[in-house]
């Protein structure tokens, strides 16, 4: 999972990020979360980041990434996600961890170390904000159906490199 993060911030570096005061934006994301047959609804502070115009291994790429950190009593209590969606037409690459009350669940594909569970991602705008749906099967084999919705998306910072 650290892996896309790392890669995400070298390659940012220099793909036309967004100048230093231009940061992302930190607010309420709301999740939805079926993992086998339980389901988990959680909303809270939370950051959601995107930008058109950045790299991964060198390929133009538009990348999402998503985290939350709820409270020791919430149903999901994290969740970190990175989507890049290569502008060739290449797979998508994303890396999804997971944390409930009971469990934690990882998928981690499409990029070039070792793939973990399996699955697809999707990007739905809506206005400066939007939501990413996510289904596969974890690194034990469980399906997950997860939703993430962002109010708005703000910038990805540059920061390495």
């Amino acid at each position: 999972m650290f892996r896309f993060f790392f890669i995400a911030l070298f390659c940012l570096a220099g793909a036309g990020a967004q100048p230093a005061g231009a940061q992302g934006s930190d607010n309420t994301v709301m999740i939805s979360a079926k993992v086998g047959s339980k389901s988990y609804e959680s909303a809270g502070q939370g950051s959601c980041r995107h930008t058109p115009s950045a790299a991964i291994y060198g390929v133009p790429a538009a990348l999402w990434m998503v985290g939350l950190t709820g409270s020791e009593d919430a149903a999901v209590e994290s969740m970190n996600l990175t989507l890049w969606k290569p502008k060739n037409g290449g797979p998508q690459q994303f890396s999804l961890s997971l944390s409930t009350g009971s469990s934690s669940h990882r998928i981690d594909v499409g990029g070039r170390g070792e793939q973990i569970g399996s699955g697809k991602a999707s990007v739905v705008a809506a206005g400066v904000g939007g939501r990413i749906e996510v289904s596969g099967k974890d690194d034990s084999g469980k399906t997950i159906e997860l939703v993430v919705r962002c109010p708005a998306f703000g910038s990805v910072q540059a920061e390495g490199g």
